[in-house]
């Protein structure tokens, strides 16, 4: 294989380049794909013969929704879907295929992954974007994660469930084998060091609770041999947490002001270099080393010179509520 290319045809592909990547290895410059990333679904049930009902397509049109964020998020810098141009929301579309007098769905993503590289292109070196582009594709796409998903779900659903014998219905369920628990470790790792792909993680995690739970209309829904009945489904997804209201908005940016006026609260505006973004954020005492993030920042507004920001936000419906810096490193 050339050096410079690499064509993406599986899941597998995609993860023995994210382990090359993990060991230290070089990565191609870049990457396309083809027949690959899609979910594929088979639902059962009076009413999924070669069609779908409103209540299961719910699922997918959030899918859809969650999905507009990440690249709003990825290309702007805010998870605000409507900075998308509508020739942008028709490239990234997902395709909802179900086959001819089948109750077989497969969600095909051609159009969100050819669009990533020119999302992020600018905002960070070529291995980066490499790592991202693939690490995307396994989030949104990669059977390995949506069956982290489930297992996932099934943790937190055994802490809170009071039944003893619903506990242990839950516990006798595996949704993962040996080889794929080890996968999911080595790209949860990777996800909590790149926070594009923990960002991404995020969105990705309510957009399959919202799929799950419109299965629980069919009588079962199965994925790559993983058979979920409507119970179950909707056992799993029940209470769930939104997990995309927290962003990280790591990036460069400019310092336009320092407020220290208030002993309890430093304030700072900040703004994007690489896009229009402009927020409001704290620092917080908590931190250890508050006092010296707090002189980074003064400095950097004196010097009128962009620092690399670690910010931890939340937003609600495109808008970001509150940010807190979490430390200032100085661009080399």
């Amino acid at each position: 294989m050339d050096i410079s290319t690499a064509v993406i045809h599986s899941e597998e592909d995609a993860l023995r380049f994210v382990e090359m990547y993990v060991s230290g290895q070089e990565l191609p410059d870049g990457v396309s794909f083809e027949g690959w990333p899609n979910l594929t679904f088979r639902l059962t049930g009076e009413k999924f013969h070669g069609s779908l009902t409103p209540s299961v397509m719910k699922g997918f049109v959030e899918m859809q929704s969650q999905i507009n964020r990440s690249y709003a998020l990825l290309k702007y810098g805010t998870p605000d879907p409507r900075k998308l141009s509508r020739e942008e929301r028709e490239a990234i579309e997902i395709q909802v295929n179900v086959e001819n007098g089948s109750s077989l769905i497969e969600v095909n993503m051609d159009g969100f992954m050819g669009k990533l590289a020119q999302a992020v292109v600018g905002k960070m070196g070529p291995q980066e974007i490499v790592i991202t582009i693939l690490g995307t594709a396994l989030i949104w796409g990669g059977v390995v994660l949506f069956k982290k998903y489930l297992e996932d779900r099934k943790d937190v659903r055994k802490s809170e469930l009071k039944s003893e014998s619903e506990r242990e219905h839950l516990s006798a369920m595996k949704f993962m084998s040996e080889q794929e628990t080890k996968r999911t470790e080595l790209l949860t790792k990777l996800i909590s060091e790149k926070p594009a792909l923990e960002n991404q993680e995020r969105l990705a995690y309510d957009a399959k609770t919202d799929i799950v739970k419109s299965f629980a209309k069919a009588d079962t829904a199965q994925i790559d041999g993983v058979v979920l009945d409507s119970d179950l489904a909707q056992t799993l997804t029940a209470n769930a947490r939104r997990k995309s209201t927290e962003i990280r908005l790591d990036g460069n940016y400019r310092i336009e002001k320092v407020d220290s006026t208030d002993p309890e609260c430093f304030k700072v505006q900040v703004k994007n270099v690489n896009s229009d973004l402009r927020i409001s954020c704290i620092v917080q005492d908590v931190f250890l080393d508050a006092a010296e993030h707090k002189k980074a920042l003064q400095q950097a507004e004196w010097d009128r010179k962009p620092v690399h920001l670690s910010i931890n936000a939340k937003e609600l419906d495109g808008e970001i509520k509150s940010a807190i810096i979490l430390y200032v490193k100085e661009i080399k």
